[in-house]
């Protein structure tokens, strides 16, 4: 209720949910996840108040444009059909996990000491 009633920050919110989630910056595979909320990566300067700016979180990412959207349709329907011949693993839309050890590593290494 005090990130409802604006009494907690939305970054303090995100790491509770990470907390109960047992996700921890002790565990490079359990390490914790922050919401991909932009959507406009092009402009000098972002007009927080404009909703253009912020991507559709009634889509998943990769629905995020048509294009997205089509290559993974595309890829479910392949490997549907695959595993429909007993070539392959069940379908699935996407192939990598948003969190792994390798990519915290590879944001860990960017950090500044």
């Amino acid at each position: 209720s005090q990130w409802v009633h604006g009494k907690m920050s939305n970054f303090d919110f995100i790491m509770h949910m990470n907390s109960f989630a047992g996700r921890t910056y002790n565990d490079l595979t359990q390490y914790p996840v922050f919401p991909w909320v932009l959507a406009d990566y092009d402009s000098e300067e972002l007009d927080l108040n404009d909703p253009n700016v912020y991507r559709d979180f009634s889509k998943p990412m990769g629905g995020q444009n048509e294009k997205r959207a089509v290559q993974f349709r595309d890829r479910y329907e392949a490997l549907e059909q695959s595993y429909e011949f007993g070539d392959g693993p069940p379908p699935f839309h996407y192939g990598t996990h948003y969190s792994c050890a390798a990519y915290v590593l590879y944001y860990l290494m960017r950090l500044e000491p």
